[in-house]
């Protein structure tokens, strides 16, 4: 073989399109060999200034690097069967691990004998990142990369395997060689066939009876969506973060599923208490969080990657003390809140706003801490005020269970209701009788005659053995909406679906017909509910 030949082979290689699977391992070997063999003579031409480039461009040392870079592993990168005319790459900038934001990245077909025509172009983010849409006849090869920023070229990469019909993750560290990390193949609708998607929930075992609800729902929702073509044969897979119910703990799940996993969305955090503290870090990095539980007032405010599904306490509490004062009579009243939760405080102080409003006394404001496991005390206190309605405010379902049942035995009689924003069909039947005339605020009702709503009830009913409560509800809605978000923009970019769901007006959910406000908050039809015979049933 002449030096020509070899030539025009080398170029071959490097840049047009990808060789039938039985050409790999013979290619490979060959390359070996060849490369070996003109390695000596790149670096004498590269010495003696001499411009020997297949392209006609001169061979850099960083391009002798990649060259030899590309010769032993590029070629088994590419797929075999590319056969669609669109790609889509998703490249990180980084130098000396920073990311680096606002730089503009372009990407070019490397065809021998032709200059580079950077034809496609995106700009990183927070997180350094920049999803680039490869589209044409030709478009599995070889690529070139340039990252600029300000006018001022930051640096070029050369011999990057991208692939027709595939979504690939590749990195682009200044000064070093380019790396292919990862590659999903895209379904006809140009989503990956595999659509990664972070929940971050409290998963400690006492935190079970909230978390698995929530779970269920997410889990019911995916089953539904992965087994029909809403999304063109793409499916939705989890990772799923610890929050340990802690601030530090979501914050640190939030991390891991946006610099580790590299999620677009993250379900969650599912309580206010991590939720204050981890929406900003999604804001930051920009990722959607989308939590389908918290409620304390003004938390999708944080940003505008942030959304919530369930109602916020700001409109739950007011409207449901408007739909009972009347009717239950209630003129004076006693408080008791969890004075350590962040949610908790949340309802109270709602509570009292729209108590105080609504020109009923409160009496006393009891308290106690979520550790606490008995509530004599406080209730007896109660008791003896003769109050004509009890509000409670607590997230956990062993406290409201337990403050029922206490309630009702120390003598609050039947006709003294027991009001308790978010309190679920799981409470009502764990505390039996004691929980006869309960009322809630809520978002949800087993029984509603939303959109598919009947399906969804007994189908989780069927899969888990006991009744859906609003958690699970909102869950289950909230990855419903999600993937019509995914599906309407055609892509896992997290701006793109952060700009389809802000859009999102008057969607058939089980819910009701839901829509975002300007802040992210979820905007339907809240209800108001009474316990009755261990169910729940509309308050009329």
């Amino acid at each position: 073989m002449t030096g020509s030949e070899g030539c025009l082979s080398f170029c071959d290689l490097e840049e047009d399109e990808p060789l039938p699977v039985s050409h790999i391992t013979s290619l490979n070997m060959w390359r070996s060999g060849l490369f070996n063999s003109i390695r000596g003579v790149l670096v004498f031409a590269l010495i003696t200034g001499v411009s020997w480039s297949c392209g006609g461009e001169r061979l850099t040392t960083s391009q002798l690097m990649e060259a030899e870079d590309a010769v032993g592993t590029a070629a088994d990168k590419l797929a075999l069967d590319g056969n669609m005319a669109q790609a889509s790459v998703i490249v990180r900038v980084s130098e000396g691990q920073a990311p680096l934001s606002g730089v503009t990245v372009e990407f070019a077909r490397s065809v021998s004998g032709r200059e580079a025509d950077f034809a496609w172009s995106g700009e990183t983010d927070v997180r350094g990142r920049a999803r680039v849409e490869i589209a044409g006849n030709r478009v599995s090869g070889y690529y070139r990369a340039r990252a600029i920023h300000g006018g001022t070229a930051l640096g070029s990469w050369s011999s990057i395997p991208i692939n027709a019909g595939y979504e690939s993750t590749i990195e682009l560290p200044i000064g070093e060689r380019s790396r292919v990390t990862g590659s999903l193949r895209l379904t006809p609708g140009g989503l990956p066939e595999q659509i990664l998607i972070g929940l971050v929930l409290p998963w400690e075992e006492t935190q079970r009876p909230f978390s698995q609800p929530i779970m269920n729902g997410f889990e019911l929702a995916r089953a539904v969506i992965n087994g029909s073509s809403r999304l063109g044969g793409a499916s939705i897979s989890f990772i799923v973060g610890n929050s340990r119910g802690t601030a530090e703990g979501a914050v640190e799940a939030f991390d891991q599923l946006i610099h580790h996993d590299g999620v677009p969305v993250i379900l969650g955090p599912a309580l206010s208490t991590g939720a204050v503290a981890a929406f900003p870090v999604a804001q930051q990095n920009q990722v959607v969080a989308f939590s389908s539980t918290s409620v304390v007032p003004g938390l999708s405010a944080i940003g505008d990657y942030i959304f919530r599904a369930g109602l916020s306490l700001g409109v739950l509490v007011p409207g449901g003390i408007e739909k009972t004062k009347d009717r239950l009579g209630y003129r004076r009243v006693a408080t008791l809140v969890d004075e350590t939760d962040f949610f908790a405080r949340a309802s109270d102080e709602a509570l009292n706003s729209a108590l105080t409003g609504a020109d009923v006394e409160v009496l006393v404001r009891e308290t106690f801490e979520t550790s606490d496991s008995t509530f004599v005390e406080q209730l007896t206190r109660i008791a003896g005020l003769n109050p004509d309605a009890v509000f409670v405010s607590g997230i956990s379902p062993a406290h409201r269970v337990r403050i029922l049942v206490e309630g009702r035995r120390l003598g609050i009689p039947f006709s003294v209701p027991f009001v308790v924003p978010e309190l679920t069909i799981d409470d009502v039947q764990a505390a039996g009788e004691a929980a006869e005339g309960a009322i809630t605020f809520t978002g949800w009702v087993r029984t509603a005659t939303t959109p598919g709503n009947r399906e969804f009830v007994e189908n989780y009913t069927a899969e888990f053995g006991s009744d859906p409560n609003h958690w699970a509800a909102q869950s289950y809605a909230a990855l419903d909406i999600l993937a019509t978000a995914i599906s309407e923009s055609g892509s896992t970019d997290p701006g793109a679906i952060r700009d389809r769901l802000a859009g999102i007006r008057d969607l058939d959910t089980i819910l009701g017909r839901f829509s975002f406000n300007a802040d992210g908050d979820a905007v339907y039809d809240p209800v108001v509910l009474i316990a009755r015979g261990g169910k729940f049933e509309i308050f009329e």
